[in-house]
């Protein structure tokens, strides 16, 4: 299944006043986050520990919520959700919904039944398993959750122009290997060799 889509863009606190209180604040954080959290780490572990990373993610924000100013919590927690998954050593990925995504936004125009949709998805996901890890990352965070340029810059920890770069390039090297890769998978079964993902 689809993770839900992003739930919010902001950081913005609930009537009530509840901003006042530590736990009226995570309430709200949790609330406006803890959907696109999850989906985040979803994509990265799978559903089995998914929920395990939405619990240390919110705990770390509850442990540092004196030092977390407002405005700043969306990148904040994504940048713990990456870090955490990254200590957990996990390889696995759940890609259904950009290769949904990507398939939608390219070639749309000339896919007129459902042999040529399974055909063009098939062909997004051959071309995702040939890139790194690292143009995976990029292009899913640019795709997936809505983030800004900036709030993706900072929750993958690196300055907004690298974040440019390295996702000017890893689109450059999807647009190559999809344009290399067979349309057909009967034409050529073999797996694509992986590439060295942006440095």
């Amino acid at each position: 299944m689809s993770p839900p889509p992003p739930t919010s863009t902001g950081d913005e606190p609930s009537c009530g006043g509840a901003m006042h209180s530590p736990s009226g604040r995570m309430t709200d954080l949790f609330r406006a986050h803890a959907d696109d959290i999850h989906a985040y780490a979803r994509w990265r572990v799978g559903d089995g520990e998914a929920g395990d990373v939405v619990g240390e993610v919110f705990l770390a924000a509850w442990r540092s919520l004196d030092s977390l100013r407002p405005g700043e919590e969306r990148p904040w927690l994504f940048g713990t959700a990456r870090r955490i998954v990254l200590a957990r050593r996990r390889q696995s990925l759940a890609r259904s919904a950009l290769t949904s995504r990507l398939t939608a936004t390219r070639d749309s125009a000339v896919v007129d039944g459902m042999a040529e949709q399974v055909v063009l998805t098939d062909r997004v996901r051959r071309v995702l398993d040939s890139l790194s890890e690292a143009d995976r990352e990029l292009l899913i965070t640019a795709s997936w959750f809505d983030l800004s340029p900036a709030e993706a810059a900072k929750a993958l920890g690196v300055s907004r122009p690298t974040y440019a770069v390295r996702l000017h390039r890893a689109r450059s090297r999807f647009r190559a290997a999809f344009h290399r890769l067979p349309a057909d998978r009967r034409a050529d079964t073999r797996p694509m060799p992986v590439r060295e993902g942006a440095r």
